[in-house]
C-alpha cells in the first residue's frame, strides 16, 4: 500500500492546491469531486431565476464537479452527477426539444439533488439551482438566449452543417463526436461560481459522508472507516477509463474461488481512495513522463524539487538551473566547453542535495493499462532522498559520452541551437538508438520498464539493449550522417556504463595505454578511416559525403577483424600514395595504425570476433582525430 500512503500524504500536505485551477494542469480536486469539460455556464439569482448564460472559452472548460462513486465511474448506464451534468440529466424539457427518452435521466438527477437540498448539509446556492431546474425550462432559456440553436420544427439542432466561420459558439467548443444534446452545464448563483466555492465542496462532502453506509477496516490507513466500493478513473488523463483498483468479478471465475465477496480480498476507505487518486492525477499532470499510454512518475511527499529519471544530462542540468534560480545567461555557457558543463552538472547535483532531505521518502511508479479498463502498476520503488540522488548521479556519471545530437533553447526566446555535452542519454533516446525511431510502441514501453531499474535500482543495462545499440552503430552505413553519429555516441555511453558497473575503469577519452584486443582493433579501424578521409580531401572530393571503406566494412570487421584489416590495408594504398605525393610524408594516422598493429602481435591479430569494446576504441580515436584536425585548422586560420 506504499503508493496509496504516499499519495494520501501529498494530498494532506498541499491544502493550498486543493481546488486550485492551473492552466494546462489537472487540479488537486477535493474529496467527492472530479473534473469535467463543461460547455455552458448558467447564471441564476438566489431565488432560482434565470439571469443569463454563456458558452465557455476553451481555457475555462475544465471544471471541478461534485460526483458520487457511481457517477464518477459511469459508462453507458444512467448515473447522474449531483449538481453539474449534461442536458439529458438536468433539462426537464430535454424530450420536448427532441432528446431520446431512453437517455433521459432528469428524474434520477432531481431525486439526488432534492435529497442533498433537504439534508442538514444543504447549501442555499445549491437549493437555488434545484428551484430553477424544477421549472423544466433550461433548454428553452438557453435557446432564447441564443446559446442553443433550434431547427425550424422547434427541436434542438444537434450539429452545425454550415461553414465553420458562421457556426454558433456552442458548436465551436464541442468535441467532434459530440452533439448539442451532449452539452455539459454548470451554474453560478449571485455571481458566485459554484464549481469554485469551497463552501459548496464542503456541503457535498458532508452529505456524501452521511450517504455512505458500509464500514470496514481500511487496508491503507489501518482504521475502521467508510469504505469505497467503486474506485475513480481518469488517472492518467481526462479520457482514461482504466482503474487501478477494481473488484468487478462477481460472475464466472468469482475471485478465482478464493473469496465470496470483494471485501474479503481488500477494503479501501472512501476518503483514502479519493485523496490518493486525486493526488496521483495531480502529480502525473505536473511531473509525469508519458510513453504512449504508459506513465513514469517520480514524486516526494514534501514537494521536494526532484531531477527527472527520464531526462538526459542536458535536460537535467537545464531543469536544475531553472529550479534553483541560476542565471539563464550563465546556463547558455555551460555547453560551450566540457569543463563548464561538468561544473554545471556538479552545481545542480549539489543543489538537489541541499534541497532534498537525506531521509525524504521518494517514490517512483510506472503505470500502464494491462487490459482495457484495468490499470497496472508495472514498477514501484520507494527510496530515501539520499539514495535516490546517489542512483541518479551514478547513472549520469557512468553512462556518459560526448553527445552532439541535441538542439536546445539555451536562452529564453532564442532559437534552439545544436549543443554538445558529456552525459547520459535519455531512456527514450536509448531505445531509439537500439531499435530505431520507428520501433513498435509496445517494444518501446517494455524497454523503458527494463531501463528504469538501471536508473533507480542501480542495476546494469540489459545486455541485449546494449548489444542492439552497438550493432546499429556498427551497421550505420545505411543511416543519415546525423543519425549514425547519434546512435554511435549513445551506444558508446551504454558500453561505457555497462563495463563501469561491472567494476572496470572506463574512460571517455582516448586511452592510449589500453591493451584490450577489441579496443585496439577499434582504434585501428578509426585510423584506416582517417587515412582515407585525408586522401579524399587531397583529391578535392567532399570527404564528409563519401562513405569510406572502413565504414562500409565495419560489420565484417567486427566478425573477422584480421581478414578485414588486411583488406582495408590493400584499399588504403592509393590514398597513401596520394598523401606521400602531395605532402611528402606518411599520414600520422597510418603511422598510428602500424604502431597499433605491432602492439597486437601475431597472437592477438586473429579473426576472433570483437567485443563491443571495439566501439569505444573506434569512437575515442575518431574524437581524438577530430580534435587534432580542429587544432590544425585553428593554427592555419591564425597564420
Amino acid at each position: 500500500m506504499g503508493w496509496l500512503d504516499h499519495c494520501i500524504s501529498v494530498f494532506d500536505g498541499n491544502p493550498a492546491f486543493v481546488g486550485k485551477m492551473e492552466p494546462g494542469l489537472v487540479p488537486l480536486v477535493p474529496i467527492s469531486h472530479t473534473t469535467q469539460k463543461v460547455n455552458i455556464e448558467v447564471a441564476l439569482t438566489g431565488r432560482g431565476d434565470f439571469v443569463r448564460a454563456r458558452v465557455l472559452r476553451p481555457d475555462e472548460m475544465n471544471t471541478i464537479i461534485p460526483c458520487t462513486e457511481k457517477s464518477s465511474a459511469r459508462t453507458s448506464g444512467l448515473a447522474p452527477h449531483p449538481l453539474f451534468d449534461k442536458l439529458q440529466y438536468i433539462a426537464g424539457d430535454y424530450v420536448q426539444y427532441g432528446g431520446g427518452k431512453k437517455k433521459f435521466g432528469y428524474e434520477e438527477y432531481m431525486k439526488r439533488l432534492q435529497d442533498w437540498c433537504s439534508s442538514p448539509y444543504a447549501h442555499p446556492y445549491v437549493q437555488a439551482v434545484y428551484t430553477y431546474l424544477q421549472k423544466k425550462c433550461l433548454i428553452h432559456d438557453l435557446s432564447e438566449y441564443k446559446i442553443l440553436p433550434l431547427n425550424q420544427d422547434g427541436s434542438l439542432m444537434k450539429n452545425w452543417k454550415g461553414g465553420k466561420e458562421n457556426a454558433p459558439a456552442i458548436f465551436q467548443n464541442m468535441d467532434k463526436d459530440k452533439t448539442a444534446f451532449d452539452s455539459f452545464v454548470r451554474f453560478s448563483v449571485n455571481e458566485v461560481r459554484l464549481c469554485d466555492d469551497p463552501d459548496v465542496w464542503k456541503s457535498f462532502q458532508d452529505y456524501m459522508e452521511e450517504e455512505l453506509q458500509k464500514e470496514d477496516y481500511c487496508y491503507a490507513e489501518g482504521k475502521k472507516t467508510k469504505i469505497s466500493e467503486l474506485s475513480p478513473y481518469k488517472v492518467r488523463n481526462a479520457g482514461d477509463r482504466a482503474k487501478l483498483i477494481s473488484s468487478n468479478d462477481t460472475t464466472n471465475f468469482t475471485f478465482r474461488g478464493r473469496f465470496l465477496t470483494a471485501g474479503e480480498a481488500m477494503a479501501i476507505g472512501y476518503e483514502a481512495t479519493q485523496k490518493a487518486h486525486s493526488a496521483l492525477r495531480w502529480l502525473i499532470s505536473r511531473q509525469g513522463t508519458p510513453y504512449g499510454e504508459e506513465i513514469i512518475l517520480t514524486w516526494g511527499m514534501g514537494n521536494e524539487p526532484l531531477p527527472s529519471s527520464q531526462s538526459d544530462t542536458l535536460d537535467m542540468v537545464k531543469q536544475g538551473w531553472d529550479e534553483f534560480g541560476f542565471d539563464r545567461n550563465d546556463a547558455a555557457a555551460v555547453t560551450k566547453t566540457e569543463e563548464s558543463f561538468a561544473k554545471a552538472f556538479n552545481k545542480v547535483i549539489q543543489g538537489y542535495k541541499e534541497r532534498i532531505p537525506a531521509n525524504a521518502s521518494i517514490s517512483v511508479i510506472a503505470l500502464d493499462a494491462a487490459v482495457p479498463g484495468r490499470l497496472a502498476i508495472r514498477y514501484y520503488r520507494e527510496l530515501q532522498g539520499s539514495r535516490f540522488l546517489e542512483r541518479i548521479e551514478d547513472w549520469h556519471r557512468k553512462f556518459r559520452w560526448k553527445l552532439e545530437y541535441r538542439k536546445a533553447e539555451l536562452k529564453p526566446g532564442e532559437k534552439p541551437e545544436q549543443v554538445s555535452f558529456i552525459g547520459a542519454p535519455a531512456p527514450l533516446a536509448i531505445i531509439e538508438a537500439a531499435y530505431g525511431e520507428k520501433a513498435d510502441d509496445k517494444l518501446k514501453k517494455q524497454a523503458i520498464e527494463r531501463i528504469l531499474p538501471c536508473i533507480i535500482d542501480g542495476k546494469n543495462i540489459p545486455v541485449d539493449i546494449m548489444k542492439s545499440a552497438v550493432y546499429r552503430a556498427t551497421a550505420s552505413v545505411s543511416l543519415e550522417f546525423w543519425e549514425a553519429n547519434k546512435v554511435r555516441s549513445i551506444a558508446c555511453a551504454l558500453v561505457c556504463g555497462y563495463y563501469a558497473r561491472k567494476g572496470e575503469s572506463i574512460t571517455m577519452g582516448l586511452d592510449k595505454d589500453c591493451s584490450d584486443r577489441s579496443y585496439v582493433f577499434g582504434r585501428i579501424l578509426a585510423c584506416a578511416e582517417q587515412v582515407e578521409r585525408h586522401g579524399q580531401r587531397l583529391s578535392g572530393a567532399d570527404a564528409n559525403m563519401r562513405v569510406t571503406n572502413a565504414e562500409r566494412l565495419m560489420v565484417a570487421f567486427t566478425k573477422r577483424p584480421k581478414h578485414t584489416t588486411d583488406l582495408l590495408h590493400t584499399k588504403l594504398r592509393p590514398y597513401l600514395d596520394r598523401i606521400r605525393t602531395k605532402s611528402n610524408y606518411d599520414s600520422s594516422a597510418y603511422l598510428t595504425m602500424l604502431s597499433l598493429l605491432d602492439r597486437l602481435g601475431p597472437e592477438a591479430f586473429t579473426d576472433e570476433p570483437l567485443s563491443e569494446k571495439y566501439l569505444l576504441g573506434y569512437a575515442s580515436q575518431k574524437l581524438a582525430f577530430m580534435e587534432k584536425n580542429k587544432e590544425y585548422k585553428e593554427q592555419q586560420d591564425n597564420h
